[in-house]
């Protein structure tokens, strides 16, 4: 298969570099180029397509909008931090590498030698004798780590071919743990079929792995080998925690990718929770060197407390406010803010999954708006999962936090679906509510005091409702108790009496809506919904 035919493969073009060093090297040159800070906001920037006339779409195309927050990101600092720190690892760890060089060359002779020996490397697992090119990236689940780092791959070709020396460059190669552990045959299985996934017709995983007579330490020798064919730029690791669960095994795992980035030149990046840090400290030299070279520590966003003034939570949330799909949009007040970051943490996933869903809310409940209150309530019913986490957050309670921080994320589309089933089935329990359920009568009472009327007013007309037993429905039972707290029409009084004590009320006086019930024949309810007054019942209902 020729380059041009797989479309992850681009042929290189080759930009003469000014840094000394760089010079030259066409891995280097191959790259796209370095580029200022405006550029690397909006090539991470992710948002959705917004425009505010989409307020007045049909709900169910609000609703599929919104499910689009799940990819938002929003650049701060510490990315634009990152994006660099990947760019000069990158570059950094070219230098002194190149097609066809007498150092390439050296490396495959002794990594042949440690395979016909049967190890990995040769000699084993020896401490770098000069600085490596490794760092890490460690933070809680949600905070947008992978996310990222995905962001700034996206514009690097996966892989560039240099027709002069017929190879194939793999700038990043990005790996993750999985969840029941990592061993060293497993971690040089999947080196081996990511290349595959990237190389036209290579074929390491059927020709090494298929092999069962291969060893673990022979594996990684064949991943190795194929990684410097290859020029591997960085190599990532992510959820690299889960290297906690590989047993005995995790130390000689740990030892062998720093080996492996030393004896190739190969930077090395671990991406993981808090529970990584363990896992780095294994030994002095592992944790020492899973640190540095610019990568930014990775916490929740921090908070300044005042909207005039914004930290990273604040710029995170007055970015976040601006994509609203109801008709009433919310502005961001301090309240909201402080809500916002009590309820979440100031871990932006969470954020986004509060947000998205009191807009679905707003929309299945016809309110079209939301307050601090519904956050709350969103909170509470539909986050469940990670509650217990963001509690121990809140207290502090590390212990808790270490065992819940690496709950299974919360996706935005089975939220919408829990949120529109939960909605179905409250206009189901509402409609089938009949008098003499032991529901009636409660369910009743409560919309006429959301609507203004006392409680005790409300109980009494609610059960008079329930006694005639003519109704079915919450929603038909609450009009008829309505139509019950009506005052009576006062005594006639004489035309001269009432010209008397006429007199001119503001239009927003809701007396106002006595007097256009009575000359248009309405209803003096109907008027006070129009003036804001009052709520219909389908709203306060949901239905």
């Amino acid at each position: 298969m020729h380059a041009a035919q797989n479309k992850v493969v681009v042929e290189a073009q080759y930009t003469p570099q000014r840094i000394p060093r760089y010079r030259g090297n066409p891995l280097i040159e191959a790259l796209p180029p370095s580029v200022d800070d405006d550029t690397l906001i909006d090539r991470i920037m992710v948002a959705p397509d917004f425009d505010a006339e989409q307020r007045d779409w049909e709900t169910h195309e609000r609703l599929q909008m919104v499910a689009g927050l799940s990819s938002f990101l929003r650049p701060m600092e510490r990315h634009v931090q990152l994006a660099r720190a990947f760019d000069t690892l990158i570059r950094s760890g070219y230098v002194g590498r190149r097609p066809s060089s007498v150092e390439h060359v050296r490396v495959f002779q002794h990594l042949y030698e440690a395979m016909q020996a049967g190890r990995a490397f040769n000699p084993p697992y020896l401490p770098p004798t000069e600085e490596q090119l490794s760092s890490r990236v460690i933070g809680m689940s949600g905070t947008g780590k992978t996310t990222t780092i995905r962001r700034i791959f996206s514009w690097y070709p996966p892989v560039i071919y240099h027709r002069e020396w017929h190879c194939y460059q793999i700038p990043y190669l990005h790996i993750e743990a999985p969840h029941d552990g990592l061993s060293t045959k497993g971690l040089a299985a999947s080196i081996l079929r990511k290349i595959d996934q990237l190389v036209p017709d290579a074929d390491y995983f059927g020709m090494h792995v298929n092999n069962h007579r291969n060893s673990g330490e022979l594996l990684l020798n064949h991943a190795a080998r194929a990684m410097h064919d290859h020029f591997v730029g960085v190599l990532v690791v992510d959820e690299i925690q889960n290297l906690r669960n590989a047993g005995t095994s995790k130390q000689t795992l740990m030892s062998a990718l720093v080996t492996a980035s030393n004896e190739l030149g190969v930077p090395v990046v671990f991406v993981g929770t808090h529970k990584a840090s363990e896992l780095l400290g294994l030994d002095f030299r592992q944790g020492r060197r899973s640190a540095g070279h610019g990568f930014p520590t990775w916490s929740t966003f921090q908070s300044s407390g005042d909207l005039s003034s914004p930290g990273e939570w604040e710029d995170f949330l007055l970015e976040l406010f601006e994509y609203q799909w109801i008709k009433t949009p919310v502005t961001l007040t301090q309240g909201m803010s402080n809500t916002m970051l009590a309820c979440s943490q100031a871990v932006p996933d969470i954020a986004i999954k509060l947000f998205a869903c009191a807009q679905w809310r707003a929309m299945l409940d016809r309110s079209e708006t939301f307050s601090a209150a519904t956050i709350k309530s969103v909170f509470g019913a539909e986050l469940e999962p990670v509650k217990r986490m963001l509690d121990a957050m809140r207290t502090g309670d590390t212990q808790v936090l270490r065992a819940y921080e690496d709950v299974p994320p919360l996706y935005l589309s089975s939220l919408l679906e829990d949120s529109l089933a939960s909605f179905e089935g409250s206009r189901q329990r509402g409609a089938s509510v009949r008098p003499g359920d032991d529901e009636f009568i409660p369910a009743v009472a409560k919309v006429l005091q959301q609507a203004g009327i006392d409680d005790e007013r409300a109980a009494w007309a609610a059960k008079k409702v329930d006694t005639a037993g003519k109704v079915t429905g919450v929603a038909a039972g609450a009009e008829a108790a309505l139509a019950l707290t009506k005052p009576r029409s006062p005594a006639t009084r004489s035309k001269k009496k009432s010209a008397e004590s006429a007199v001119t009320l503001a239009p927003d006086d809701y007396r106002q809506a006595i007097l256009r019930a009575k000359t248009d024949g309405t209803t003096v309810f109907g008027h006070l919904v129009t003036m804001g007054a009052a709520c219909r019942l389908d709203e306060v209902l949901g239905l």
